[in-house]
């Protein structure tokens, strides 16, 4: 019993499941998370630790060090990176692609956990996995008021309403001012008293802790005994009874404020509460920033006089342009498709039973996603905007192998079940030569092989799901619907001319293959001059690492020269926000001065402004245009404020990777005056070439440090040692914490410290009264101050020394400019000492592309084998396979002429054009063994037919794949960057190879097996 009688007799139960199925698709379509990228998992672990007032050089010997050796004996440790700033280190640990994450996270907190006895105390330390979810995907301005009521209201009343939507992971609220009530202690009252700042805060803390001392039963009723010392303004403060009966305030003045300023938070230029907010993995970005965009509508009219909230960076907005231009690459891909077999089938109801296989893949598959644990996001989305040119192929050659034999038969029956038992084989085996070539993606690991891991588990999805349905639902629906009127000649009207067309084209076609099937040379020197051309081609194509998309929002990450003070940078910084304000295409602003985006150790003079564009149907220039534009313009106004730019996406997924710039040169060596001289000889040849953009040399400038020199002699004299020096001056500068106060439900911290008078002025300094064993010393009798200078950070890897010169691309491809680095490094050999490592993205690059040729490989193996099995020979595979290399011209021909790159997303529209080549190849040589098989005909009379009768569907599939990739090559709307570079060399090489299947492989296949060939 044939397939065809099968489902013929089953044929409502045909229906049912796909009419089930594509109904469970579209449920689950309407409910499937939404983001921007697929889930993904980075093999990184990130700690930061600070709340030390050490510097640089004492941080890494203090901190980084111990903590490096600590972490480096985890199992899968690859790489230990720091980054070690005055009173803080951040440290990331790279493991080995696959480790389970979850356990090496736990292993890294125990071994933190075991060095900590030997850190300084009060070190606030995170361990963290770096994943997409410590990024946010909204963030708000709250605007309007003073910076310390912003920061209040943001993190008291905003963030409780905003942290219970369903899918918020984390939200942060960041402030330039954070409350604080400040006890001012007169340093000649205390030391009168005999008091230290320790002791007063020590004396607060005790006086308002609450505590519950017992429980007592009474009247039926069970009792807590409360101690009732809770402090609730600055006047229980002062009250607080210090000594002897002396109060603080008779010491202190007590005084509501703010923490010391350490940072700057400001939004379009005014001061501002930030606040970040990220999702759980999984989440639904759309439905979030929907509930979140809710709370804030409803929040609006309850703000205060004067405070508004205004929205700086929405990837939601991304989400919807996107998920709006694959939508729409679709709907014109799959009408361009219908078009196509219209022209070919001339018949309304036939294309119309092909084209029904779209609507119902594409059902279908995105049910089998939801069951795979797929979202949909640009990778997912791109698999099935690419799937519309490839889906409708089996359908299409079923379609017209129907309409042959009915052509040449009346029996229907007859005629449908011979074109679709003919076809069973052949299709099945060029479809899973599709799915094959994305089996050794499996090999790819890193961000590259979990983007591309979406992409090719939703289009194998839908290539399978498109076999099952063109040998099932596609015959019975041509039982039902297609009759012998379905399939006659057009004799009027456009169809009709393009029919004769058609027809011409086949004839002209039969003549070339008869000119050229006996001049073997004439094809091999053809074959030959393109290769020639293809390596020329590759020198001239430039290489990139993954495709960059205008997202619509950039961050200006910037520093000001070591040691800068807060208030110089804010000025340096303040100049470069008045021009992003008078950009036009600039619609918001939120800036950091001393934090950054992220889980980072920074400094003061470090910081990052994110810019939000308007929507890009709004503006005439890309985000490219416009961060080169300020570029300039932040350059020439405040040249010595360093910025550089980047996309936040890009950023987020770099930062996560571990290879945050495009161009990163890693110098190593013992001595660090050796290094930061080679990279001060390197920077000029650096930045004279093109496309190379905010080169950063690596070197840091140095910060001033006053240098405190304890006399141990003098010291012991008093009873102190320097360690006790140090806390009590420590104490009197920066402060101590004791305690706090509660007013209603917000708690405020309590600080004893010594006047700014004092704490800022160096004169003064020396005359710190330093109270020990009943006697008070002038600091300046215990220790010597002496001005220095000192490395604002150090960065190591793997436990060595190391500078990182770092740089942008712009303009040019990764790998030109990478080329022109090598070059300079050449011309500048290190000395002797200094190891040269090239990183950053190219680093990643190199990567990927030796992963990516490995998948190729393996790619061609793989399709080899399932052409094996089918021709039971190596003749005819090889032969179909010699066509991919030399089709691969066609796609870098057309990545050069759009000015493309050879990227990741291009190589992967080599490995998927393998698969696609060999389609043709397959069409074309199984219909020529079924004619030598039945008929008993030689090679060459079988072939000539094969290419006349399968020259039709062989171009309707090429031109429905064709035009179902023209929309994503055109790159039209938000996200299509990511795909463009795949549909381009898809596009390039099929439109090449097609006339080498027709044409060279009859050819080699008489030339190698010979005319006269018969099967045995």
């Amino acid at each position: 019993m044939k397939l065809f009688d099968i489902l013929s007799r089953q044929q409502r139960l045909v229906y049912l499941l796909v009419a089930l199925l594509s109904a469970a698709g579209i449920w689950m379509a309407l409910r499937l998370p939404s983001a921007i990228y697929p889930e993904l998992n980075f093999s990184r672990v990130t700690i930061v630790a600070q709340g030390s007032t050490l510097g640089a050089r004492q941080v890494v010997f203090s901190i980084t060090r111990p903590l490096e050796e600590a972490v480096s004996i985890v199992p899968g440790v690859t790489r230990v990176r720091s980054h070690s700033i005055r009173g803080a280190s951040e440290i990331a640990i790279t493991f080995a692609p696959g480790t389970d994450m979850d356990r090496a996270l736990q292993l890294v907190r125990a071994r933190v956990n075991q060095a900590q006895g030997a850190l300084p105390p009060h070190l606030d330390i995170q361990v963290e996995q770096q994943t997409p979810s410590l990024f946010p995907i909204l963030s708000y301005n709250l605007e309007g008021g003073d910076p310390a009521t912003l920061y209040d209201f943001a993190r008291y009343e905003i963030k409780p309403l905003i942290s219970r939507v369903p899918g918020v992971g984390r939200v942060d609220v960041q402030g330039s001012d954070v409350r604080e009530l400040e006890v001012i202690a007169d340093p000649a009252r205390l030391a009168a008293q005999g008091m230290t700042y320790a002791d007063l805060a020590d004396a607060i803390r005790r006086a308002i802790t609450v505590q519950a001392v017992g429980r007592v039963a009474q009247d039926y009723r069970q009792y807590l005994i409360v101690t009732d010392q809770e402090a609730h303004a600055a006047e229980d403060i002062g009250a607080v009874v210090a000594r002897g009966g002396l109060r603080v305030r008779d010491v202190a003045t007590v005084q509501l404020g703010t923490e010391d300023h350490v940072r700057i938070i400001a939004g379009d230029g005014r001061p501002a509460a930030l606040i970040n907010i990220t999702r759980q993995v999984g989440g639904n970005t759309l439905a979030l920033a929907d509930s979140v965009g809710q709370i804030v509508a409803a929040l609006a009219p309850t703000l205060p006089p004067g405070l508004h909230l205004k929205p700086v960076y929405d990837q939601a907005e991304l989400v919807r342009e996107a998920v709006r231009s694959v939508r729409d690459a679709m709907l014109i891909g799959a009408t361009l498709a219908v078009i196509v077999l219209l022209v070919f089938l001339r018949h309304g109801r036939i294309t119309a039973i092909s084209a029904a296989s779209i609507p119902l893949t594409l059902a279908i598959t995105v049910f089998i996603m939801s069951m795979v644990g797929q979202t949909f996001n640009l990778m997912t989305l791109g698999a099935m905007a690419i799937a519309i040119g490839l889906v409708i192929d089996d359908a299409v050659v079923i379609t017209e192998n129907i309409a042959r034999h009915l052509r040449l038969t009346n029996d229907r029956l007859q005629a449908i079940r011979a074109a679709v038992q003919e076809l069973i084989w052949p299709v099945t085996t060029s479809t899973l030569t599709t799915v094959v070539v994305f089996l050794p993606l499996g090999l790819l690991q890193g961000v590259v092989g979990q983007f591309f891991a979406a992409l090719a588990t939703t289009l194998t999805v839908a290539v399978l799901v498109s076999l099952v349905l063109a040998l099932t639902i596609i015959p019975l629906l041509a039982e039902q619907f297609v009759t012998a009127h379905e399939v006659e000649t057009t004799t009027a009207g456009p169809l009709a001319r393009a029919q004769r067309a058609l027809d011409a084209l086949g004839s002209r076609y039969e003549r070339a293959l008869a000119s050229v099937l006996h001049h073997t040379r004439r094809i091999g020197a053809i074959a030959l001059a393109l290769v020639a051309v293809g390596v020329i081609l590759m020198r001239l194509v430039g290489t990139g690492f993954l495709p960059e998309m205008d997202e619509g929002a950039f961050v200006l990450d910037y520093f000001t020269p070591g040691g800068t003070a807060l208030a110089e940078t804010d000025r340096e910084v303040g100049i470069a926000e008045r021009i992003l304000a008078e950009t036009p295409e600039i619609e918001a602003t939120s800036r950091r001065t001393g934090a950054e985006l992220g889980l980072f150790a920074t400094s003061q003079n470090t910081g990052d402004i994110a810019a939000r564009l308007v929507p890009r149907n709004k503006r005439s220039r890309d985000i490219f245009e416009v961060m080169d534009d300020v570029r300039g313009a932040v350059n020439t106004a405040v040249p010595r404020l360093h910025i550089e730019f980047v996309q936040i996406l890009s950023d987020v997924i770099n930062d996560l990777a571990g290879n945050a710039k495009p161009v990163e040169i890693k110098l190593f060596g013992e001595r660090l005056d050796t290094l930061e001289a080679y990279a001060a000889r390197l920077a000029p040849d650096l930045e004279g070439i093109q496309g190379l953009e905010d080169l950063y040399n690596g070197v840091a400038e140095p910060s001033p440090e006053l240098m405190m020199r304890v006399n141990q002699a003098e010291a012991d004299r008093i009873g102190m040692t320097p360690e006790d020096v140090g806390g009590t001056v420590s104490a009197a500068l920066l402060g101590t914490e004791a305690g706090e106060i509660r007013t209603e439900d917000r708690p405020v911290g309590v600080r004893v410290r010594a006047p700014d008078s004092v704490r800022y002025n160096p004169l003064r300094l020396r005359a710190l009264p330093i109270v020990a064993g009943g006697h008070v010393t002038p600091l300046g009798t215990l220790a010597a101050f002496t001005p220095t200078q000192s490395r604002i950070s150090l960065e190591r890897e793997n436990q060595q020394q190391m500078i990182a010169m770092t740089a942008g691309v712009s303009g040019r491809s990764l790998g030109g400019v990478v080329g022109d680095v090598q070059r300079v490094l050449r011309a500048q050999p290190a000395p002797a000492g200094v190891r040269v490592v090239l990183g950053g993205q190219y680093e990643s690059q190199q990567q990927a592309f030796r992963a990516l040729l490995l998948v190729l490989g393996l790619a061609v193996v793989s399709v080899c084998a399932v052409m094996v099995v089918q021709f039971e020979s190596f003749v005819e595979p090889l032969i179909v396979l010699l066509v991919a290399p030399v089709s691969f011209v066609g796609a870098l021909g057309l990545l050069l002429v759009t000015g493309t790159a050879l990227n990741v997303a291009s190589f992967m529209g080599l490995i998927l054009l393998v698969g696609l080549i060999v389609k043709n190849g397959i069409i074309l040589l199984d219909f020529t063994r079924l004619r030598m098989r039945e008929e008993g005909v030689p090679l060459e009379v079988a072939i000539r037919e094969a290419a006349r009768v399968r020259l039709r569907p062989i171009l309707m599939t090429t031109l429905c794949t064709l035009f179902g990739l023209l929309p994503l090559a055109l790159g039209i709307g938000a996200g299509s960057e990511l795909q463009r570079p795949l549909a381009l060399a898809v596009i390039g090489g099929l439109v090449l190879s097609t006339p080498i299947t027709l044409l060279a492989v009859p050819t080699l296949l008489v030339a190698i097996r010979g005319a006269h060939y018969r099967l045995p």
